[in-house]
C-alpha cells in the first residue's frame, strides 16, 4: 500500500476517532459546566463564543484555496510556484487578522450598548474580558487555519488528526480541574486560547521542520492574486450560504416565536452539525486526492468512480447515523435534556434526510473547486439560501419553529440535489444517475433492514441509558452485517477477511 493510501486510511480511522471523543466528551463537559457556572454564565460562555465564531467566518474559506492550489503545483511539482503562493497566503492571512482584530475591538468597545437590554451589569462585566480574551484566539485560530491548509494538502492526516486528538483532551482535562478548583467561565476562555496556541505552535513547527516548506515572501503577480481572490470569492460564498441555511434560522425564529423555541431549536441544530461532521469527516480527506485526480485530466468516468467509492464511504456511515436517530433520537434527547425538549427531534430530522444525499456527493465539490468551476453552485446555492429565508419566515409563522427546518429542507433538496447535479452532470459530465445508481443499490438493502430491526427493537427497550445504548449496540450489529453482505465489493470483502484474519494470529 502507498504511503499516501495509508494516510488516508489513518486519516479517516483519526477522524472518527476525533469525532467520538469530541461529541462524546462535549455532551458530558456541558452539564459539567452549567454545574460549577451557573446557566446565566454558561450563556455568557456560549454567547462571547458565538460572537468569535461569527469573526473567524470573515476568513470565508481561504483554507480551501489552500489545498486547491497547493494540491494543482504538486501535482505539477511546480516547487517555485507553490513556495511563492504560500508566501502570499500568509501576507493575506495576516491582513485578514488585522482587519478581524480591528472589527473585534469595534465590537469590544460597543459590547454595553448592544446587549445593555438583555445583559445585568454583573453579566457585562463578565462578556467584556471573556471577549477579550477570545479575540485573542481568533487571531492566533486565523494565523493557525494557513497552516492547517498547508498539511491538508501534503495530505499529513495522521499528524493533523492526532494533534487534534490530543489538544481536545488537553482542553477537558485543563476545564475539569480549572472548574473543579472553583474558578469560573473565564478559565475556560483562556483554556481555550491557550491550547489552540499550543496546537497552532505545533502546525508551525511541523510545516517548517518535517515538511520543510519552502515560503517565498516576494511580491505576488496581479495574475495569482486575482485568481487567487477570484476563486477564493465563490468559496465565500459557501461560507455565506452556510451562515444564512444554518445560523439566521435562529434569528428569525428569536424574532417571530420566543427565546425559548430558539433554545429548543438549537438542540436539534446541534445534532445536524454533528450529522455533517460525520460525512465531512472522510470527503476532507479524499478531497486533495481528488483535486490531483483533476489536475491530471482524469476522464470524467474515472472521476464519477472516485466520487463512487468515497460516497458509499459516507453513506456507511451516514445511513447508521440516520437510522440509529430516527428510531432512538427521540429517547436519546428526552434523556439529555427532557422531554419539553422532544420537538427538537422533528427539527435535526426533518432536514437530516435531504442532507444526507446531499453529504453523499459533498466529495463533487472537490471536483469543481479543482476545475475552477464552482461559481455556477455558489451562485445556485446563493438563491435557494435566499428562498430558504423567505420560506422559514412565512411557515415559522404559520406553524413555528418547525417551519425553518422544513424550509431548510426544501431548499437542500432543490438547491443540492436537483439544480447542482443538473449542472455537474450536463456542464461538467459527471454521470450523476450512475453515481447515485450505485449508492442506493448498496445501501438501500442495508437502511431499509436495520430501520426494521430498529424499529422492532425501540419497542423493547427500556427507556433508559442502558436501553439506549443496548439499542445502539444492537442495530449497529447488524447494520455491519448487511453492509458486509450488500455494501461491500467482493475485493473489498476480500481485503476485509485478510484484515481480519492477519489480526487473529
Amino acid at each position: 500500500m502507498s504511503e499516501l493510501g495509508t494516510e488516508r486510511k489513518l486519516g479517516v480511522l483519526l477522524s472518527y476517532s476525533s469525532l467520538a471523543i469530541r461529541n462524546v466528551l462535549g455532551l458530558l463537559l456541558i452539564p459539567f459546566i452549567i454545574h460549577h457556572v451557573g446557566v446565566s454564565h454558561y450563556g455568557i460562555y456560549s454567547l462571547v463564543t458565538t460572537l468569535a465564531g461569527y469573526l473567524i467566518v470573515l476568513e470565508f474559506g481561504l483554507s480551501n484555496t489552500i489545498i486547491r492550489f497547493i494540491s494543482r503545483y504538486k501535482a505539477n511539482k511546480d516547487l517555485e510556484k507553490e513556495a511563492q503562493f504560500i508566501g502570499i497566503i500568509l501576507v493575506i492571512y495576516g491582513a485578514i487578522t488585522s482587519v478581524v482584530l480591528l472589527i473585534g475591538i469595534v465590537v469590544w468597545f460597543n459590547l454595553e450598548s448592544i446587549f445593555s437590554a438583555s445583559l445585568t451589569s454583573q453579566e457585562l462585566n463578565l462578556l467584556k474580558p471573556a471577549f477579550a480574551i477570545l479575540l485573542v484566539n481568533v487571531a492566533v485560530t486565523l494565523m493557525s487555519n494557513s497552516f492547517t491548509g498547508i498539511i491538508s494538502a501534503y495530505e499529513r492526516f495522521t499528524f493533523e488528526k492526532t494533534t487534534e486528538i490530543v489538544i481536545f483532551l488537553l482542553r477537558c482535562i485543563l476545564v475539569f480541574i480549572g472548574l473543579s478548583m472553583g474558578k469560573g467561565v473565564l478559565t475556560i476562555v483562556i483554556v481555550d486560547t491557550l491550547v489552540n496556541g499550543i496546537q497552532t505552535i505545533c502546525r508551525i513547527l511541523f510545516v517548517t521542520f518535517k515538511l520543510k516548506v519552502r515560503i517565498l515572501l516576494t511580491l505576488p503577480d496581479r495574475e495569482t492574486i486575482n485568481e487567487i481572490i477570484i476563486y477564493t470569492f465563490f468559496i465565500a460564498l459557501n461560507v455565506i450560504v452556510n451562515q444564512i441555511n444554518w445560523r439566521l434560522d435562529n434569528l428569525i425564529i428569536g424574532t417571530i416565536t420566543s427565546s425559548r423555541d430558539v433554545g429548543f431549536f438549537n438542540i436539534g441544530s446541534q445534532l445536524v452539525f454533528s450529522f455533517i461532521a460525520f460525512a465531512t469527516a472522510i470527503s476532507n480527506i479524499f478531497t486533495p486526492k481528488i483535486i490531483k485526480l483533476v489536475t491530471s485530466n482524469a476522464t470524467p468516468s474515472q472521476i464519477t468512480n472516485e466520487l463512487i467509492h468515497v460516497g458509499r464511504l459516507q453513506m456507511v456511515v451516514l445511513g447508521y447515523v440516520l437510522v440509529a436517530f430516527t428510531s432512538f433520537g427521540g429517547l436519546f434527547i428526552e434523556l439529555f435534556v427532557g422531554k419539553e425538549f422532544s420537538i427538537a427531534y422533528w427539527v435535526a430530522l426533518i432536514p437530516m434526510v435531504p442532507f444526507m444525499f446531499v453529504l453523499v456527493q459533498t466529495s463533487s465539490n472537490a471536483v469543481l473547486q479543482a476545475m475552477n468551476k464552482h461559481k455556477v453552485r455558489s451562485v445556485l446555492l446563493l438563491a435557494t439560501a435566499v428562498m430558504n429565508v423567505v420560506i422559514s419566515i412565512i411557515l415559522v409563522k404559520k406553524i413555528g419553529m418547525l417551519g425553518a427546518s422544513i424550509g431548510t429542507a426544501i431548499t437542500l433538496f432543490i438547491g443540492e440535489l436537483v439544480l447542482v447535479n443538473i449542472y455537474l452532470t450536463r456542464v461538467i459530465k459527471l454521470n450523476m444517475v450512475y453515481f447515485y445508481s450505485r449508492i442506493f443499490k448498496t445501501s438501500s438493502p442495508v437502511v431499509i433492514g436495520t430501520g426494521a430491526a430498529a424499529y422492532f427493537l425501540s419497542t423493547l427497550i427500556s427507556s433508559t441509558w442502558l436501553g439506549l445504548t443496548l439499542g445502539c449496540t444492537l442495530i449497529g450489529i447488524i447494520y455491519l452485517a448487511l453492509a458486509y453482505i450488500f455494501s461491500l465489493s467482493q475485493e473489498e470483502k476480500k481485503k476485509f477477511n485478510m484484515f481480519i484474519l492477519s489480526h487473529k494470529k
